[in-house]
């Protein structure tokens, strides 16, 4: 399987797991050394950082959805991969309506070892034009 088949499996299966409110293959997909640039004017350094911040982010909510729209892979290199989106985050706080946003992504997968890790990723809101 090339390299590009391999994130986009990955990649499909992070984003099948979060539809349902599941982000566990998404935080371990992450590198412990992962760079987020993210709605917030702030850069995030490693991968307990960024966890830590979308914890905060979804206290108190009842329910939390991640989705992508028109999505695609490309190969670097045999040991790197670039994958953009549309994205759509839908958060329900507890006993509220829920609360969309959608954006554009980033997200730059690098081998490690046998497995491929998210070692940079970039959100953008899109403008509520």
């Amino acid at each position: 399987m090339s390299a590009q088949e391999e994130v986009r499996t990955l990649n499909d299966q992070i984003i099948t797991a979060a539809t349902r409110g599941d982000f566990a293959p998404f935080a371990t997909a992450l590198d412990d050394e992962i760079e987020v640039f993210d709605h917030v004017p702030y850069l995030f350094e490693g991968k307990g950082k960024f966890l830590e911040y979308l914890q905060g982010a979804f206290t108190g909510s009842e329910s939390a959805t991640y989705t992508l729209h028109q999505s695609s892979c490309r190969a670097i290199s045999d040991d790197v991969v670039v994958m953009n989106a549309y994205d759509r985050l839908a958060v329900t706080p507890k006993g509220g309506m829920p609360q969309v946003q959608g954006g554009r992504v980033t997200w730059v997968y690098a081998k490690r070892g046998r497995d491929w890790k998210i070692v940079s990723a970039h959100f953008s809101p899109l403008s509520k034009q």
